[in-house]
């Protein structure tokens, strides 16, 4: 046999209802919904000023991509060409370059030494940002500014550039459909922000 207690309602929707009336005939008050006071606006500024930092060690690290970027393009053209030529001579019989041979040609030009003097250093700027990334995922955002601040973090440093440079017309289906719920989660203004951005490809 069940027995109710006048503490703790059935737990069916026609006990609860039957219960509730009983009360309520009896005299008796229940508080059957609770009004939550509105809490103070949550200061997100910790978010926010580990955003900053975030993005001043990651802008320093991209200082020189539009180098780094000329630098590559000029090597990968010339492995390329290596290849096609090691394929040729192959085809005519002659003894082609084995692939640490075309490598090491590579390695050797001005462009490939630039690329990696570049990209050594960028590695302080990189790590320095790392630490400030996993404290501010270890924050709860709790207002629509907190979670811009992350999503905006998430998309520009941590996902792959496609999550950032292509807009909903260009992006592949599993990226827009993702990116669309993160900016829903935002919300507000901030959402609405992020999502002319991609929508416009701005």
């Amino acid at each position: 046999m069940t027995i109710e207690s006048p503490m703790f309602p059935p737990s069916s929707r026609r006990g609860f209802l039957s219960h509730a009336a009983g009360l309520a005939a009896g005299g008796t008050v229940l508080a059957l919904a609770t009004v939550t006071p509105t809490p103070a606006a949550a200061d997100e500024s910790a978010l926010l000023n580990l955003e900053e930092q975030i993005f001043e060690q990651h802008d320093a690290a991209h200082a020189h991509d539009d180098e780094l970027d000329k630098a590559i393009e000029i090597w990968t053209a010339e492995g390329i060409r290596l290849e096609r030529e090691a394929i040729k001579d192959a085809i005519e019989g002659r003894t082609p370059l084995t692939s640490k041979q075309r490598w090491e040609l590579v390695r050797a030009m001005p462009e490939s030494k630039e690329h990696t003097r570049l990209a050594t250093l960028q590695d302080p700027f990189f790590d320095r940002r790392d630490a400030p990334v996993k404290q501010m995922f270890a924050i709860p955002a709790h207002t629509a500014e907190g979670r811009r601040a992350k999503v905006t973090v998430l998309l520009a440093c941590i996902m792959p550039h496609e999550w950032r440079t292509e807009n909903d017309k260009d992006a592949d289906y599993d990226i827009e459909m993702a990116r669309k719920l993160l900016i829903e989660f935002v919300g507000g203004e901030p959402g609405e922000m992020l999502r002319d951005q991609f929508t416009t490809g701005v």
